[in-house]
């Protein structure tokens, strides 16, 4: 028992002594990580739209005969191309010329009369009222030559722009009325592109400024035509709620283009800047980070070597792209960690990437 006890001391005056503890209050200070930092810009608020068009000529006449009669020339047919003061139809003139002819005579003879007058008047050998009487004769028959070869000139009909004939409505000899349609003439190079964009497309269809517009035909897939903004009703349709657009262009060299074909035109809307219509705030996809459903950034905050970032929730418009735009959060100006984003900590320290 003494041995056993004297071992059992002995053991225990021999076992190693515990190590001290490490010091946690004097570890190593990070140095700054370094990040891309961007700055945040903006731009102004628009839409890319695409939507379908149907063509409509930009002009279009039904043209008439002012002058009534027996059709003796009618030298256009259906499809041909006029340009603007060609000869479209024409009446029987005997009668109108014969009447221009007889007021002429007339004016000739007041003339003759009033001239007279004037010398009676100056001798007093004529009464005042006489004189009158034959001023006015005089300038009735003026006015009766004016009439005369105005209804001379309504018995005509010409072009009164370049196009094409697209319907024809009456035939030569035929005895057409005061008023009654002779042909239907179109523009044969421009053309308008109408499309209805849906309301949501338009953030204000009174202030907008169409970009960057162009169509195709479904007649030639693969040619752009460059296409301008023409006009953009003020009212959506109550029915629809949509706003008709119409778009100019011109026909391409060789393509033949009619009323009626269909194709897609591509715009890009834009309001025009006003305290409704906020520029929209864009940043990197890169520099989003997200939390469950939340989203946010990296807001650098200081000057010079003293960076440190901070959280700052933002939210994102649905978009896709390599920039995304911020709907609430941030403002143009504000500097935020552009890349290595999911690296960082609330308060940690960086520096600019490279410096």
């Amino acid at each position: 028992m003494k041995l056993l006890s004297g071992l059992f001391f002995l053991g225990v005056l021999t076992l190693p002594p515990t190590l001290p503890a490490l010091a946690e209050d004097e570890a190593a200070v990070r140095p700054p990580r370094p990040a891309k930092i961007v700055t945040v810009l903006t731009r102004p608020r628009e839409n890319k739209i695409s939507q379908p068009i149907v063509v409509e000529p930009l002009q279009s006449a039904v043209l008439t005969m002012l002058e009534g009669g027996v059709i003796e020339e009618l030298p256009v047919r259906e499809g041909d191309i006029v340009k603007r003061g060609d000869l479209i139809a024409r009446v029987d003139t005997r009668i109108l010329e014969n009447n221009l002819n007889q007021a002429r005579s007339q004016l000739a003879q007041a003339k003759v009369e009033f001239d007279r007058a004037k010398i009676l008047l100056q001798q007093d050998n004529i009464s005042k009222s006489v004189y009158d009487q034959r001023a006015t004769e005089y300038e009735l028959a003026e006015l009766n030559v004016e009439a005369s070869e105005k209804r001379l000139g309504d018995a005509t009909l010409l072009a009164p722009f370049d196009g094409v004939v697209a319907l024809v409505n009456v035939d030569q000899f035929q005895t057409v009325d005061p008023r009654q349609d002779i042909i239907t003439l179109q523009s044969e190079t421009l053309f308008v592109a109408v499309m209805h964009v849906p309301a949501s497309q338009i953030v204000d269809a009174t202030d907008v400024e169409v970009r960057d517009s162009y169509l195709n035909l479904d007649v030639a897939p693969l040619v752009n035509i460059p296409a301008n903004f023409r006009s953009l009703a003020q009212q959506a349709d109550p029915a629809s709620q949509t706003y008709q657009a119409e778009l100019s262009f011109t026909r391409p060299e060789g393509l033949v283009v009619l009323p009626g074909m269909t194709g897609q035109v591509y715009a890009t809307v834009i309001p025009n800047v006003s305290a409704e219509h906020v520029p929209v705030v864009e940043v990197p996809m890169s520099a989003i980070q997200y939390d469950g459903e939340f989203s946010y950034v990296w807001l650098v905050q200081g000057s010079g070597d003293a960076l440190t970032v901070t959280r700052r929730d933002v939210v994102i418009d649905q978009d896709i792209g390599e920039l995304l735009l911020v709907k609430e959060g941030l403002q143009k100006g504000d500097e935020i960690v552009g890349a290595g984003a999911s690296y960082l900590f609330e308060g940690m320290q960086i520096r600019r990437f490279g410096g």
